[in-house]
């Protein structure tokens, strides 16, 4: 089928142009692929109710039924048979009189004929269409009806007609009414704009289409990737090569998930074309997949298309013999077609040309320049026929004919000279009409104008009359309201932090149990689309969390309630806490993160949770805005007594003038482009709030934020805390000279300063840089708490807490790991590993202090049991299995030597298969006695046991448990028991 006569003006001015229009019309039905595959889809589905009440049930179905087979008919390229069945629905709604069926059918026939470019048979269907719409006054129906009409006027290079009659169904109907066939109309609004070169309002179009379709609730991806290769188009004009091949990858990855094989063939073609001036490598690669996907879909257009773009790229490639095969294939199959006489044309052309450049047969070449001309001159082809005579020239010159050369140069000045007078004949008779227009137009606004001054002259009086009144009276109103607004003023700014404390309050009830259900359902499904979708709810569920804590802090801000808290600590060794994770971050994300940070040994009085919040937030804001490979910088260093801090990163499309509103909240360069949310507006409020200045600058498209913040002076709203020396576990502890062993355990040598630094005046600290050396550690020192980090080399901290947990000498002792990762799969897998706690970095010194302080105290709890229930044995006590197992081997032993009086704490150990100073930390740790105390109250408790039978003396029992001497026996008995054995005896006895 014969192309638009536009299509060649393309070709001759734009060569550009001219292919993004072929590429829109290859995705057309008439080249093979359908742009409705799922034009009418809602229209039948609604079609047997919208005309109920006119018809019965019955007519409504038999209408659906053949509407139905016309649309799959048209899908499929069988045009006849989609004719026919639109018709059948047609005659059957005249004949029961069913007017919403007509127009249903009629809309459908004017689709296939708009598909396969009829539009002298679309036009009075279309107004057919229309009138049916307004009597029925059916807003669907009058909204499509306007849509194919403006892809009529859009054919017919009406390009101003058509902009309007997108608007008008735009803005009367797809806006209010989401659906296939709005993505479908701004699509078309959006190509139309391309042809009118406005690429702009064509782009917003585009974008307004792939939101639309993405919005829907099951997305039609053959759509989506025509939507995307129109947009890859528009930067193929702008000659953006990067966004240009992104949006093609786009259309190639939804074509592959719609699976149709012609459609993913048309995909590589369009996308080997892009690449044909950017990367030829990668151009006859896709080259090569638009072949075999063509050939596979047998679809004779499609194969003819693959096979002059392989051609031009063959050509590109100076492989003309390639180039002369792949030409051959398409005229085969242009020829058995016998359809499209203009590319038919072209090709015997380029034939020639490929000839000419092997120096083959030059005879065999003016053969196919004469098959050109022929079918050139009976189409009336122009451009054609005087390509046709210059290469004429050219070959007729190189073999001598000079006669047969100068004809063919002469009738090639001739079209050639036509084909310029045309252009300037319509050049002129535009210029004449939009003279004698813009003529008309002044002499109207000339006489308008003197009108208009007739008129005010007799106003002009009364205007200033009563304009110095209403001046007076302003003035007079505006002072007394002044001072009004200014109190309406402070009270709304004091209701909208209370507002927002609330709201971001009762927030976070809904998103936790959002949150909670979605986790389950992300355990029980296995549909990869369903956790996908649930992953997406529970990503944009922990966003919300964080803007909603945001809210909160700029809440407690505008109302003053903020105060700045500073409390001694070394400020490097913090910084390196918070960097850590984004080291971690960048490497999965594959941006290129460098940090520096001055260590100072000196400490300094600072708000960690606020100088935290704003490097995160600076950071994150870092990381979000740049591609991978892109860089991120972080610097720190302490100068004149201020914390100074530059973040940066490069690939910004951001420009000097976006500077100053990129604090405003939720500020949007473009509504294609992310918002910046309200993270940097709480960095600045925080900035302030510490008197402190950020300033931000853009170079060689790197956008970098300084931030000064004073260390050595406290600001006005600041309150500063003195360390405390004494913690609730020393108080617990204190009769104890001991103090708790704490080991750390986490390859950055900083992370274990900070660590240190933490617990330094309370516990004695071992530490270690790796796993294996810091469980060597713990079997010989027995700490009663661990802290490990998750990342390290040799052992990671999972591995590290499993062999701890499952050795019978450590089993006991709790672990708290810290990790980079702040995936709740991390915080799972952490818990499987049998850890105590989980805390994600960057931590609060606070938090891991009390987590460390509780994981003790509740170590402390079993001694004050043991202490207190001493009728039960240690077997008794609620513990793992590992540490069960080792309590059972100790009470074996006691067994078999409770009796002997020479048993010692050495003997003990060496029993056990342990030092002892293991056994004395094992037993400290889970009971909270020496190994000496734990012998002498397991003989107590035997002696109780013992006494309570009847015939048996009391110094029998001391014998029996080990007591040499009867008078210690009875000393210790009554400072356990508050009784003499031999009351206890009496007691028990007569029980």
């Amino acid at each position: 089928m014969e192309k638009r006569n536009v299509i060649y003006q393309f070709l001759i001015n734009d060569l550009r142009k001219s292919f993004c229009l072929l590429n829109f019309l290859f995705s057309r039905k008439k080249y093979g692929i359908s742009f409705r595959n799922i034009s009418l889809s809602i229209i039948l589905i609604a079609l047997p109710f919208t005309i109920q009440s006119q018809t019965k049930n019955k007519d409504s179905i038999q209408i659906f039924k053949w509407i139905k087979l016309s649309e799959k008919y048209n899908n499929e390229s069988i045009y006849d048979s989609a004719v026919h069945y639109a018709d059948k629905a047609l005659n059957f709604s005249k004949e029961k009189k069913n007017e919403k069926g007509m127009a249903h059918a009629l809309l459908k026939k004017e689709e296939i004929y708009i598909d396969y470019d009829e539009l002298d048979k679309a036009i009075p269907i279309n107004e057919k269409t229309a009138s049916l719409g307004k009597k029925l006054n059916d807003p669907l129906i009058i909204a499509l009806s306007t849509l194919h009409k403006a892809q009529i006027k859009m054919y017919q290079n009406n390009l101003d007609e058509a902009i309007a009659l997108f608007k008008e169904c735009t803005k009367n109907y797809f806006d209010k009414h989401p659906s296939y066939y709005a993505a479908l109309a701004y699509n078309d609004f959006g190509y139309t704009y391309g042809l009118n070169e406005d690429l702009i309002n064509q782009t917003k179009c585009l974008i307004k289409s792939i939101k639309i379709n993405e919005s829907l609730p099951e997305i039609n991806y053959g759509e989506l990737a025509v939507v995307y290769n129109n947009l890859s188009l528009v930067y193929y004009q702008l000659k953006d090569n990067k966004k240009t091949i992104e949006y093609a990858k786009k259309s190639i990855f939804y074509r592959e998930k719609n699976g149709n094989i012609d459609d993913l063939a048309l995909g590589y073609c369009n996308i080997s074309q892009l690449y044909r001036s950017i990367d030829a490598k990668q151009a006859q690669k896709y080259q090569q997949l638009c072949v075999k996907f063509s050939e596979e879909s047998k679809n004779q257009d499609r194969i003819v298309q693959a096979y002059i773009t392989s051609a031009l790229i063959a050509s590109d490639a100076e492989d003309r013999t390639l180039a002369l095969a792949f030409e051959k294939k398409a005229v085969k199959i242009l020829e058995e077609m016998n359809n499209n006489p203009g590319s038919l044309a072209l090709r015997y052309i380029a034939i020639g040309m490929h000839l000419e450049a092997l120096k083959k047969d030059s005879n065999e070449a003016i053969e196919y320049y004469k098959k050109a001309l022929t079918i050139s001159e009976a189409i009336n082809n122009k451009f054609n026929i005087s390509e046709v005579y210059k290469n004429l020239a050219k070959i007729y010159s190189l073999q001598n004919k000079h006669k047969e050369a100068f004809e063919a140069q002469k009738k090639y000045y001739i079209y050639r000279d036509s084909i310029v007078g045309e252009k300037t004949s319509i050049s002129i008779a535009e210029l004449e009409t939009k003279y004698q227009n813009e003529k008309k137009e002044q002499e109207i606004k000339l006489l308008s104008a003197e009108n208009k001054i007739a008129q005010k002259q007799k106003y002009i009086y009364i205007g200033l009359a009563l304009l110095f009144l209403i001046l007076g009276l302003s003035l007079f109103f505006v002072f007394r309201n002044r001072l009004k607004t200014a109190q309406k003023l402070k009270e709304l700014n004091e209701l909208k932090s209370k507002f927002f404390a609330n709201i971001s309050h009762e927030f976070r009830t809904p998103l936790t149990l959002i949150k909670s259900p979605v986790q389950s359902l992300k355990d029980e499904i296995t549909d990869e689309n369903q956790k996908i979708k649930l992953n997406l709810i529970d990503k944009n569920s922990n966003r919300m969390l964080e803007l909603v804590d945001q809210l909160l802090e700029l809440s407690k801000i505008d109302s003053g309630k903020l105060q700045l808290i500073l409390k001694e600590g070394n400020i490097s060794s913090f910084l390196h806490s918070i960097i850590e994770p984004f080291d971690f971050h960048a490497k999965d994300c594959k941006v290129n993160f460098k940090y520096s940070i001055e260590k100072k040994v000196a400490n300094y009085n600072f708000d960690k949770d606020v100088i935290e919040k704003i490097i995160t937030n600076l950071l994150s804001n870092a990381f979000k805005y740049t591609t991978e490979n892109e860089n991120v910088e972080f610097l720190s260093s302490i100068e004149n007594g201020n914390l100074k801090i530059i973040v940066s990163n490069s690939g910004t499309t951001l420009n000097k003038e976006d500077l100053p509103k990129l604090f405003e909240r939720f500020y949007q360069k473009n509504e294609n482009a992310k918002g910046v949310g309200i993270g940097l507006t709480l960095v600045k409020e925080l900035i302030d709030l510490y008197e402190g200045k950020i300033l931000s600058k853009i170079e060689n498209n790197v956008l970098q934020f300084e931030v000064i913040i004073p260390l050595d002076k406290t600001p006005t709203n600041a309150i500063t805390i003195a360390n405390e020396n004494k913690s609730s576990i020393n108080n617990s502890i204190e009769n104890d000279n001991e103090l708790p062993v704490l080991l750390i355990v986490d390859d950055n040598s900083e992370i274990r300063s900070v660590l240190k630094d933490i617990f330094k005046e309370e516990y004695t600290i071992f530490e270690s840089e790796n796993g294996e050396v810091a469980l060597k550690i713990a079997q010989k020192e027995i700490p009663d708490c661990i802290i490990s980090d998750v990342m390290m080399p040799k052992m990671n901290g999972f591995e590290f807490t499993k062999a701890i947990k499952s050795n019978e000498l450590t089993s006991f002792i709790p672990v708290l790991l810290l990790t980079a990762k702040t995936s709740e799969e991390a915080h799972l897998e952490g818990l499987k590993s049998t850890a105590d706690a989980f805390l994600t970095k960057p931590f609060n010194n606070q938090i891991v202090k009390e987590t460390v302080n509780q994981l003790i105290a509740e170590r402390i709890k079993l001694h004050d049991r043991y202490s207190q229930e001493l009728v039960l044995k240690p077997t008794e006590i609620i513990l793992d299995s590992f540490d069960e197992k080792f309590i059972k081997k100790l009470q074996t032993i006691l067994d078999e030597n409770i009796a002997n009086s020479e048993f010692t704490a050495e003997e003990f150990a060496k029993q056990a298969n342990v030092s002892r100073m293991q056994l004395h930390r094992k037993l400290k740790t889970l009971f909270g006695v020496s190994t000496t105390e734990f012998i002498r109250n397991e003989r107590i408790k035997m002696a109780a046991e013992l006494l309570k039978k009847q015939a048996i003396g009391i110094s029998e029992v001391g014998y029996a448990v080990g007591f040499n001497d009867i008078s210690y026996f009875a000393k210790c008995f009554k400072e356990v028991f508050e009784v003499s054995p031999s009351e206890y005896h009496k007691k028990h006895s007569s029980d």
